[in-house]
């Protein structure tokens, strides 16, 4: 079951949205220019700052300067052991801000100017910095002091940068033709933009002839896999998202008002329809009974966008007696996958956004981890009782009516404590027809309940987030080629089959290549065991020796899980994952692959096996 909280998300999207307004506000007929320097390293170091001949004030440590000029053509540059120029357009009443970083060169410290685009998720992040302290400021007659002893200095220098911009053009004029510099700008523009990903599995086998034994030939698209149902969500949300920004950035009419329509475009999004975040909490439901051949049915494919309760139905309860008497640990897990699947999705989003460094926004990650906590916390509140009485009185006698689960957490909780109890013991159905799926809060003791609130309390853990809140990443190092090595974090508590677990991930940018590592804390009633993973994306096999160099993909971990992933489990059992991607690029748009994977006994995210397993994929992935 899926519950939508409609009504904390619109309040949620009224805090943003009022966050998202402009806070700098100048003149009309001037614009105001900020030089920030925000990186402790080199803080020591002191930087001066021009405006085409004329000091304007200097810089040490963690400060801003505040500069207000006229609009028009602005040539800006700072002096340490270097010079370093910015030129800018200046529009009337627009607010820029200027990074100045430290640069460490051999014997001597660099400055290096950056104008920060608004629509990066570093200005509003800046802005914050800004309004927290109060600017540099520097006397009238220390700017004429500074102007009158460092006249010559400055004027030589204005001199000299002329003089290399005007070669540097004329170089530039006699190496590439004229009719050549508009296919190159167009280069240049597509490259600004992160690429539309398109990406489907078609098939997933083992778990893809259990869907045709359910279905026939369609169950390949009625009962996805895990796999395939986050690539198609995940390829709904990317196209949406680049192509919202696309759409909207490329004239400043429509440019101020992406944000607002980003908002609600994801917020539309995130009602009861395919495809959706909600879309995959049902679908990872689906895969675990469908693993055991049971077959149901995704009440999100009627657009149910009245609903705020979504059900997995069309389920016999004999295959929940089966699942629940040979597969225990799967009962439970069934019960958490559908947000495992949320929490997978949105960092997919996540960690796609810091792959490509993007400049486009999306909320569905920051939508998904407030619903499903809420949705946690929510369980275990007072009134879960009075909404199953409602939903006993809807369903009536009708079996196929009735939702898979109940609340999920509820249940997640009841068969986390009691794996040996028959799904026979739940009873009967009020109607008297069939057995009474719903588990209660009434009927859970005090030590189930107290566990079920500690689990809402963890789930504040998935908000430690910088991407969802769009601090897409953090600079480690600026490198002379314009791919500068990047770091971000985020961290997760999952629910598992055996308890939980709280992962702590690091993403790495560097010399073109990604990385993820992950670390994991496996918790069940007893223990704390540990887990690591570590994870490389797209990494080029031939880069610069091969005409096309090959992208690979490849995530493994190793672990230490509770033994048969069981609650009360006093051992441990090592197992481990492996998993291999190959992409063939038949062009630069469309790039077929296959995957492989194995692992041991135990829980891995994202993957329906618990036990023992060899799993190959084929798919297809597309960039636009």
């Amino acid at each position: 079951m899926k519950k939508i909280l409609v009504i904390p998300l619109f309040c949620f999207f009224i805090f943003i949205s009022l966050s998202a307004q402009e806070l700098f506000k100048p003149t009309e007929q001037k614009a105001d220019v900020y030089f920030i320097r925000n990186e402790f390293y080199g803080s020591f170091f002191s930087f001066n700052f021009f405006h085409n001949n004329e000091f304007v004030g200097k810089l040490r440590g963690l400060s801003y300067l505040k500069y207000e000029c006229s609009p028009g053509s602005q040539l800006f540059w700072a002096v340490a052991g270097n010079e370093d120029f910015l030129e800018l357009n200046v529009e009337a009443g627009e607010t820029y801000i200027v990074k100045a970083d430290f640069l460490m060169r051999l014997y001597k410290g660099k400055v290096k100017l950056s104008l920060v685009n608004k629509d990066d998720s570093e200005f509003n992040y800046l802005v914050n910095k800004i309004q927290r302290k109060h600017a540099v400021t520097i006397t009238a007659e220390e700017i004429h002091k500074v102007n009158a002893s460092q006249k010559i200095f400055i004027l030589e220098t204005l001199k000299n940068y002329h003089e290399k911009k005007r070669k540097n053009v004329l170089e530039l004029q006699a190496v590439i033709l004229p009719e050549s510099l508009s296919t190159q700008k167009e280069c240049l523009d597509k490259a600004s933009n992160s690429p539309i990903i398109l990406d489907y599995n078609f098939a997933d086998f083992p778990f893809s002839k259990k869907s045709i034994e359910l279905s026939g030939i369609g169950g390949l698209f009625t009962n996805p896999s895990m796999s395939q149902s986050l690539n198609i969500s995940s390829s709904f949300y990317n196209a949406t998202r680049e192509g919202l920004y696309r759409v909207m950035t490329k004239n400043s009419s429509t440019k101020r008002y992406y944000r607002p329509t980003a908002m609600m475009v994801d917020f539309l999004a995130y009602f009861p329809i395919p495809l959706t975040s909600g879309w995959v909490h049902e679908e990872f439901h689906r895969s675990v009974l469908a693993k055991h051949g049971g077959n149901s049915y995704n009440e999100m494919n009627n657009f149910p966008i009245t609903k705020s309760l979504i059900f997995v139905r069309d389920v016999k309860d004999e295959d929940l007696i089966a699942l629940k008497k040979n597969n225990p640990a799967d009962m439970v897990r069934m019960a958490e996958a559908g947000i495992e699947g949320e929490y997978m999705l949105a960092n997919n989003m996540n960690k796609m956004a810091f792959f490509y460094n993007v400049q486009s926004k999306s909320f569905v990650p920051i939508l998904a981890t407030l619903n499903s906590s809420l949705y946690v916390f929510m369980s275990a509140g007072k009134s879960a009782d009075n909404e199953m009485d409602k939903l006993y009185k809807a369903e009536g006698e009708d079996i196929t009516k009735r939702d898979l689960l109940g609340f999920d957490f509820l249940t997640w909780t009841y068969d986390l404590f009691r794996p040996g109890e028959p799904y026979e013991n739940r009873g009967t159905h009020p109607s008297g027809v069939g057995i009474d799926r719903y588990i209660k809060r009434s009927q859970l003791t005090h030590r189930e309940l107290s566990y079920l609130k500690q689990q809402g309390y963890l789930q504040l853990i998935n908000f430690i987030n910088p991407l969802s809140l769009f601090h897409t990443s953090y600079t480690l190092k600026k490198n002379e080629n314009g791919d500068n090595t990047r770091v971000n974090f985020y961290f997760n508590h999952w629910l598992a089959p055996f308890g939980f677990d709280i992962s702590t991930t690091g993403l790495l940018h560097s010399n073109h290549h990604n990385y993820a590592f992950t670390f994991h804390n496996y918790a069940n009633y007893y223990k704390w065991s540990p887990g690591l993973e570590i994870e490389t994306y797209s990494y080029l096999i031939g880069a610069g020796k091969l005409k096309r160099p090959i992208p690979f993909s490849a995530r493994a971990m190793i672990w230490v899980q509770p033994d048969n992933q069981l609650f009360f489990a006093n051992k441990g059992a090592v197992g481990g994952f492996a998993e291999t991607k190959f992409y063939y690029p038949v062009n630069k748009h469309i790039h077929p692959y296959i995957s492989v994977s194995a692992k041991t006994n135990g829980w891995v995210q994202g993957n329906v096996y618990l036990e023992k397993n060899i799993s190959g994929e084929f798919g297809l992935r597309a960039y636009f």
